[in-house]
């Protein structure tokens, strides 16, 4: 095996509510809102079911070839030619999102607080505390996530506390205006949006210490993950309404400039800042991870971390290159990235896993046929 660190259950538990929130806690109001409108926390209440159906064919997929990651499973069941094509997919996916998740810290971070910084000087810094993460390891990594893990989750639930007093519930109404198929749509964007990225957890479930509780963790971790982004679409639908959810698109620091409390507490905005740039990093190091691993599996190196410094220029480029602007990116890229999610997360994992159940059953047929009769 590449790789001998192994992470914990709790770290993995843990990783995995970090990818749910990564960038999500500022967009994912906005993707769900535009398809449903001002019944999007059903839809975001509906994809919790689905998002855990998600996870749960990636973690069947994963249960095939326990000690294999996705891009060995690849060429296990569809054989060398057909799995090397399918593992240059999913290689182009990790390439694109965790690209996507650097060129978003930089368009952020130049249009929100420091409006006269070049983009390229904060990605080139976003990119060097990555190749720090990547040389530091896998175990480095699910250690200083347990870290930070918690001012993630006390900077959400801060944002969502301290905006109660300025929630209106006649911001909801009318209920169920929205045409069944907006529902259905909205539903399937949400769950897509947040628990189809989780896909990257196949690359590194071979690296965990297995457990009895392994399965629970995960989903339950993923779960806490969906609510909380729940929550926070809808304290944005109750504060600011379908309309302005809907066109602004980061909305959980929108939000976060709102509250006021008796005039002394306010202006929080960088505590929602840093808890989304901290979960952000996680996710971005993960799939630069799954991206460097794999190439290196793919070509059956022995070791991995040669790939890293030059895998980081890559991603700096790519970063750049990726979007010409913040424009481009929220009315093309975000929208189009719904059916490459789906795609990547339900329709290929299905399709691994109905061709293993398929040579499984043909293996069993072939047994009892040679088999000699009494």
């Amino acid at each position: 095996m590449m790789i001998k660190e192994k992470l914990t259950i709790r770290q993995l538990a843990i990783l995995t509510f970090t990818i749910i929130i990564g960038d999500m806690i500022l967009i994912y109001p906005n993707l769900v809102v535009n398809a449903a409108k001002q019944d999007a926390w059903i839809c975001s209440i509906i994809s919790q079911p689905i998002g855990l159906f998600i996870l749960w064919t990636i973690f069947k997929l994963h249960q095939t070839y326990p000690t294999l990651s996705l891009i060995e499973i690849c060429s296990k069941i569809l054989g060398r030619w057909l799995g090397c094509i399918l593992a240059v997919v999913y290689l182009f996916y990790f390439v694109i999102l965790a690209s996507s998740c650097i060129r978003e810290v930089g368009d952020f971070m130049t249009t929100q607080i420091y409006l006269n910084t070049p983009i390229r000087a904060i990605i080139i810094l976003f990119v060097a505390t990555l190749t720090w993460g990547m040389l530091k390891g896998l175990s480095a990594t699910g250690k200083s996530s347990e870290i930070t893990a918690p001012f993630i989750l006390l900077g959400v639930l801060i944002l969502i506390i301290l905006l109660l007093p300025q929630a209106e519930i006649s911001q909801l109404q009318p209920y169920l205006n929205t045409p069944f198929f907006a529902l259905v749509n909205g539903s399937v964007h949400g769950a897509t949006a947040s628990y189809g990225e989780l896909i990257i957890l196949s690359m590194i479930l071979p690296y965990v210490a297995q457990g009895a509780h392994l399965r629970k963790d995960m989903m339950l971790s993923a779960l806490l993950g969906g609510m909380m982004l729940t929550s926070v679409l809808l304290m944005g639908l109750l504060v600011l309404g379908s309309e302005l959810t809907q066109h602004n698109i980061y909305i959980s620091f929108i939000l976060s400039q709102k509250i006021n409390i008796g005039n002394f507490l306010q202006r929080i905005e960088a505590l929602t800042a840093i808890a989304w740039l901290v979960s952000t990093y996680f996710k971005s190091l993960l799939y630069v991870f799954g991206f460097v691993v794999g190439i290196a599996q793919l070509f059956r190196l022995k070791d991995y971390k040669p790939l890293i410094l030059p895998s980081m220029l890559f991603f700096f480029g790519m970063s750049i290159i990726y979007s010409p602007n913040i424009l481009f990116y929220t009315s093309t890229v975000v929208f189009a990235w719904f059916d490459m999610d789906i795609t990547i997360s339900i329709v290929l994992p299905s399709f691994l896993l109905l061709v293993h159940q398929a040579k499984l059953l043909a293996r069993k047929l072939r047994t009892r046929d040679a088999s000699p009769h009494k």
